[in-house]
């Protein structure tokens, strides 16, 4: 090699690089020798240098031509550290680097373009663009290496299964060879990834010998025993919350720089907004991070975390991934992580140079399930008995996108044939069928994307569009959800769950409380509630975030097993559950666990509650399949149904026989019945499940846009399309565990899981341990209405009063116009002739101006006329409580009337307008204007 490896040792050693680690000796030997590798490392571990320090040393020695290597992360803040590290090691193999991605500016496009760097850090995306690009297309002729970063995270993603399928196609097209490196701090299925990365198998695996070592307590903070949590106590008037914000306070005290992980965003904001409103009282800077803030924003916070401006972070799984926030000294983990390996990627944060220990702390409310599942994590977590990654195969979004691009780059045509041998020698489409390759071109060419003809692919005008446009990301619009009685935003839902789940009457749960579903208006996005004035089992739906990290069946399993465990050892119970009151101990007893399935049918909430500790993919089926069965024999019963990683939950909203119960038991105990492939089939389309995975599959092949509303009906149209058959394979996939499912019909078939049946009057202790496990609010009764914020809505609403007589107008909100109007008399003409403006302001004006003329009134307008002084009359008879009635949203004229003589009779005026305006949003009138 004709370079000066002294001098580069030199210009590293400046760097802080001393010597090479172990995984940086091993990945130069194979690396220099053309082998594909993968290197899997803790974060911090130096693998970034393992895979560059050869690659550079490679091309520099052999003075090899742009673009030499490619550098692929799935993160674009990923890149910006990349850069600035990689651009400061280059120097010494004097090559250059560059980044290219979705923000790169265009005038730094064309100088890459112009100019290309030996190493170009990019996005998985923005490579397809590059191979869109004649001019860059071009350089890659020269490539020799690929690196892919976070490559468990690609691997398990259709981001991932397109870059790989697009790195052999790359291969196909500039007629060469290039060696594939991929980095990763975690990873259980060493073939799979091996034969992802290379079809043959040839790969070296590269681990860091020296596994990162953790230390990681679970806590669960119940009662308060400073005088500081007291004081937050009587804050925010929860106490246990108090202790579990005192002890992350008393974390970043200690520490003074820590990351706090939430599963949810809205679990993020809330936590958030605490810390950094009584984190202030410690002089301790917080703020958030996650995906649904502004990349402006996410920059910022990371930049401020790194410089020591921000004490503690809030995060979601965004800052999971390696982004450079600089050292963190702890990491907290708020509730159960519900995966080791999350656990492992969040820890794994902190202290995360070499040879440190990385420190961390799991902190748990008192739920029992919560709590078991998070030590149970964390003890799987510390010995790397993680949870396996898992490929959905022939993924048929990612080959419409591979063929679209393929005939892109071959605009004079390909053949089909040849097109299909190519794909097929790719390691993800090895087993593709012709049968389902056809129809992905079918599909193609019917959408006009590609020209089929006389067996020859051709790009048509929309072949480019739908390259650029497409994203194997799929997005979601935001459905803000309003209070009726406040008209204030609560939170957001996903537009494909409203679609899909919610129907007026639901009862859902939303910032921390019951709210009952009014209407959906389509046009603005916008969800109307009112605050659910009903008990507990009436409102369990939890809010919705997309979808959330699966517990998988070995964690609840091995959660029923310490559960069983403790039930015929109660008095070892805390080894396992340190923090454990007598309260709890007496209840455990009757939870179910791995080998117990109770039915528990609860009369006055006509509630079953099937505990079956399958995790969240087997429950998934098992509440699909009870939903089929119900549905079958049952049609007219209305019923809702949820599952968590531990119950099957249904609410009858009619009255039911015990029967019915009956049929819920027998489902679960011949689950057998409904595990063959035809029958789990027949399930799955059944389901709501597989809507909400046709609209992301929909997206991938381009015939769904984000941007554009959704309605079910759409979504069920693609149900026998090869979109349906593709988002089949992801809820047999992603959402339901086959293999599992099986294997707890077989145990029940043969005995060894028995299912009871029971029945009680009203919910016990265990079954709120259950429902608490996603977050219900325990209490009995909630107020339906709150008056004042009710009333004061009504206040802040602007309306019109204007003269019938002379045409004297008066504009303002109502409690302006409650402090100026006098007796509802006109003050400029003396007269009773004040009238409220509702409807059509403008054809109501002109009504009112062309009578005051005198001119002949047609017949709508003789009624519109009609209706203003029968509401001039009603102010001045009943003044202030017409004025409200009137202002009111979707109440008429008659309806004021009606609700005007019922508060004569003794009703209470700001109930029968409440209840006006929910029965204007049921009838959809507000939707429609």
């Amino acid at each position: 090699m004709l370079v000066n490896i002294t001098q580069i040792a030199e210009c590293l050693k400046e760097l802080g690089y001393e010597e090479l680690t172990s995984i940086q000796r091993e990945s130069l030997k194979y690396l220099l020798k053309g082998k594909h590798v993968i290197i899997i490392a803790p974060t911090g571990s130096g693998k970034t240098e393992a895979a560059m320090f050869p690659i550079m040393l490679k091309i520099s020695a052999e003075k090899s031509e742009p673009i030499a290597a490619i550098y692929i992360t799935p993160l674009r803040a990923l890149n910006r550290d990349l850069e600035r590290r990689l651009k400061l090691i280059s120097e010494c193999f004097k090559l250059r680097v560059a980044v290219r991605h979705g923000d790169t500016p265009s005038s730094l496009r064309k100088h890459i373009a112009k100019d290309p760097p030996h190493i170009l850090i990019t996005t998985p995306e923005s490579l397809n663009y590059i191979l869109l690009d004649d001019t860059l297309r071009e350089k890659l002729r020269n490539l020799e290496f690929v690196v892919i970063d976070e490559y468990r995270e690609m691997l398990e993603s259709k981001r991932g299964a397109l870059l790989l399928t697009v790195l052999s196609l790359l291969e196909k097209i500039i007629k060469k060879q290039f060696v594939r490196v991929a980095l990763t701090a975690t990873l259980s299925n060493i073939e799979l990834a091996t034969k992802m990365l290379s079809l043959s198998g040839d790969v070296t695996v590269i681990r860091d010998p020296s596994l990162r070592a953790f230390k990681i307590e679970v806590v669960n903070p119940t009662e308060c025993a400073s005088e500081e949590c007291r004081l937050i106590c009587s804050e925010i008037d929860n106490c246990k919350l108090a202790a579990r914000i005192s002890t992350i306070l008393d974390l970043a005290k200690r520490h003074r720089h820590v990351l706090v992980f939430t599963n949810t965003r809205s679990l993020a904001e809330s936590l958030n907004y605490l810390l950094r409103r009584l984190g202030s009282i410690h002089e301790l800077a917080v703020d958030v991070h996650h995906g649904s803030l502004s990349r402006q924003h996410r920059e910022s916070v990371e930049r401020a975390f790194k410089e020591g401006k921000i004490n503690v972070l809030v995060a979601t799984s965004s800052l999971e991934l390696g982004i450079d926030i600089g050292h963190v000294e702890h990491v907290v983990q708020y509730m159960s992580p519900r995966q080791a390996v999350r656990l492992v990627q969040r820890i794994g944060r902190s202290r995360h140079r070499i040879g440190e220990v990385s420190e961390g702390t799991v902190i748990v409310t008192e739920n029992i399930l919560h709590e078991l599942e998070a030590r149970i994590l964390t003890l799987r977590a510390i010995r790397g008995d993680l949870e396996e990654e898992c490929v959905l195969e022939k993924p048929l979004d990612v080959l419409a996108y591979v063929i679209a691009l393929y005939v892109a780059l071959n605009p004079s045509g390909v053949y089909i044939n040849d097109l299909f041998e190519i794909v097929r020698k790719t390691p993800l489409y090895s087993n593709l069928e012709f049968d389902e390759y056809k129809r992905v071109i079918e599909f193609l060419s019917y959408t006009r994307v590609i020209n089929a003809r006389d067996d020859v692919l051709k790009p048509t005008r929309k072949t480019k569009l739908y390259l650029y446009t497409t994203s194997m990301i799929p997005s979601s619009r935001e459905v803000n959800v309003i209070d009726i009685s406040s008209d204030k935003r609560i939170g957001v839902l996903d537009e494909e769950y409203v679609v899909i789940n919610i129907s007026p009457g639901d009862g859902l749960i939303l910032a921390g409380r019951p709210w009952r579903v009014l209407n959906y208006n389509e046009k603005d996005t916008k969800l109307y509630v009112e605050p659910a004035g009903v008990e507990l089992a009436e409102a369990f739906i939890p809010h919705w975030e997309g979808e959330n990290i699966p517990v998988e069946y070995s964690t609840a399993s091995k959660v029923g097993e310490t559960l069983r465990s403790i039930k015929t050892h109660i008095r070892r119970a805390g080894d396992f559950l340190p923090n454990a009151t007598s309260e709890i101990l007496k209840y455990i007893k009757d939870l179910g666990d791995d080998i117990a399935i109770y039915v528990d049918y609860i009369e006055e909430f006509k509630m079953v509650i099937a505990s079956v500790f399958g995790g969240s993919r087997v429950n998934n089926a098992i509440r699909d399949i009870v939903r089929y069965v119900l549905k079958s024999y049952f049609p007219y019963i209305r019923f809702e149904i949820h599952s968590i990683p531990y119950a099957v939950i249904v609410r009858f909203i009619d009255p039911i026989d015990e029967h019915i119960v009956e049929y819920i038991v027998n489902t679960i105990r011949d689950l057998y019945k409904y595990v063959t492939p035809e029958k789990i089939r027949q399930i799955a389309i059944s389901s709501n499940t597989l809507l909400w995975r046709i609209y992301q599959v929909g997206q991938r092949f381009g015939a769904i846009s984000p941007s554009v509303s959704i309605s079910r009906r759409l979504l069920e149209a693609f149900v026998d399309t090869v979109i349906g058959e593709e988002a089949l394979k992801e809820v047999l996939l992603r959402d339901y565990d086959i293999k599992s499912l099986r294997q707890l019909a077989e145990r029940l078939l043969e005995g060894f899981v028995k299912v009871t049946r029971r029945v009680y009057n009203t919910l016990q202790k265990h079954h709120v341990a259950i429902l608490e496990y996603i977050e219900m609010p325990v209490v009995k009764e909630l107020s339906a209405l709150d008056k004042t914020t009710y009333l004061e809505k009504l206040m802040r609403r602007r309306v019109l009063l204007i003269c019938v007589r002379c045409g004297h107008t008066r504009e303002g909100m109502v409690k302006e116009i409650l402090n100026s109007v006098k007796e509802y008399l006109c003050p400029k003409c003396g007269y009773a002739t004040l009238t409220l403006v509702k409807g059509d302001v403008n054809v109501e004006l002109s009504v009112l101006d062309k009578a005051r003329r005198g001119l002949k009134l047609t017949s709508s307008e003789r009624r519109i006329y009609e209706d203003l002084v029968t509401r001039s009359t009603l102010l001045h008879r009943f003044k202030e409580k017409a004025l409200l009635a009137l202002a009111a949203r979707g109440v008429s004229t008659s309806e004021a009337g009606r609700i005007l003589s019922r508060v004569f009779s003794g009703a209470d005026i700001l109930e029968e307008i409440y209840e006006a305006e929910k029965r204007f949003l049921r009838a959809g009138i507000f939707s429609k204007r």
